[in-house]
């Protein structure tokens, strides 16, 4: 069972996000993914859709105009198909 961290940087129109994951929930491993934001969030959610568990991904978020830590279901992360609007449900 992986569990995922993700780390958004930037800002709202204009960000990055890193994915992460680990298996021993301690050592976070990077997947590395390359293309554009909507291109490597579309890797992440075919992983997640592999590996659905009860546990919630952290979400580490520091965009310039707006910081949090939280966790968020699994499921609900799955349901968000568009990186933009996944970016605009971390600011809710």
């Amino acid at each position: 069972m992986k569990m995922y961290k993700i780390v958004a940087r930037g800002t709202r129109l204009n960000f990055s996000i890193g994915y992460y994951f680990s298996t021993n929930y301690m050592d976070f491993s990077d997947f590395k993914y390359t293309g554009s934001e909507q291109e490597k969030y579309n890797k992440f959610l075919e992983d997640l859709q592999n590996n659905i568990a009860p546990q919630p991904i952290y979400i580490d978020v520091k965009l310039y105009d707006h910081g949090i830590d939280r966790g968020l279901a699994r499921r609900e992360v799955a349901t968000i198909k568009n990186v933009n609007d996944f970016i605009q449900r971390l600011y809710t």
